[in-house]
């Protein structure tokens, strides 16, 4: 019959306990690696994009004027769905995982709060 070796719960504790303050140290010699900040651009092309009517330069989209604002007042910068505040290229909620020009244009345009 082969023996298994006993490890007493004090052992097991200490154990874990030198794992998880070797976890700082790690990250010292395994950096995070850095991602981009800015998704990958949404091509015009793009099926929701083409659905929308989104281009990349607002004065060549089919804008009107919408809640108060005259269609060439209406960028993606000043759209209440961008979700940044500075950048050419930035992220929007009608397109998830996509960064829309700034001064784009889609058909989901919302005025800005406030």
């Amino acid at each position: 019959m082969k023996k298994t070796p006993v490890v007493s719960r004090r052992r097991a504790l200490l154990g874990a306990a030198a794992v998880l303050a070797g976890v700082p140290l790690a990250r010292m010699w395994w950096p995070a690696r850095v991602e981009a900040a800015t998704p990958p651009h949404l091509a015009e092309n793009d099926p929701t994009a083409k659905a929308l009517n989104y281009r990349h330069d607002a004065k060549a989209a089919p804008r009107v004027d919408k809640q108060g604002v005259a269609a060439k007042d209406q960028f993606c910068h000043n759209c209440n769905l961008i979700q940044a505040t500075s950048g050419d290229w930035r992220p929007c909620q009608i397109f998830p995982g996509k960064a829309v020009n700034a001064n784009g244009w889609c058909a989901s345009w919302t005025k800005k709060a406030g």
